[in-house]
């Protein structure tokens, strides 16, 4: 298939799906067939007594057409029940950091353009201050633009959900 050339967006899956295996391991191949990088991919079960079994948000960047032609495949998928598409700026969407830094982060360090984040201190030893992040990607993600270029983090992990 001929790749598009066309603007590559961040976009964002919400999966519903039969908690079993080899789920993840079909929709992960189904990005790979197309060639498109799976940025990141949260994942878990729900309670026995739920309408829904499992649940995968998945992050990527592609082309219109190219998020169109994996909503199709990934819907196809046996073990898949419902699939969400958003892009990544939607309001619908909220982000969480855990991330280790340099120093203590003051209120202005961790300040939202439009929005509130929410900033917690986990822990503070030897190894620098760790805090726990949220709010919507747009306003998050410039924050932590902000910090990384300043030298201010040691490591960091996110994930992205979908509500």
């Amino acid at each position: 298939m001929k790749k598009s050339s066309g603007k590559k967006y961040h976009w964002v899956f919400r999966v519903h799906l039969v908690d079993r295996a080899g789920a993840l391991t079909s929709i992960a191949s189904a990005f790979s067939n197309e060639g498109i990088n799976i940025n990141t991919i949260v994942g878990h079960g729900f309670e026995k007594n739920a309408s829904v079994e499992g649940s995968l948000v998945i992050t990527f960047y592609c082309t219109r057409e190219e998020k169109d032609i994996m909503a199709r495949k990934i819907k196809r998928l046996s073990k898949v029940i419902d699939l969400e598409e958003r892009p990544y700026d939607s309001h619908k969407l909220r982000k969480s950091v855990i991330m280790l830094t340099e120093s203590k982060l003051q209120p202005p360090d961790v300040a939202g353009k439009e929005f509130f984040l929410t900033c917690e201190l986990v822990n503070n030893d030897s190894h620098g201050w760790t805090y726990f992040l949220a709010g919507s990607p747009s306003d998050l993600d410039p924050v932590l633009r902000k910090l990384e270029t300043g030298g201010t983090v040691k490591d960091i992990v996110y994930s992205i959900v979908s509500l």
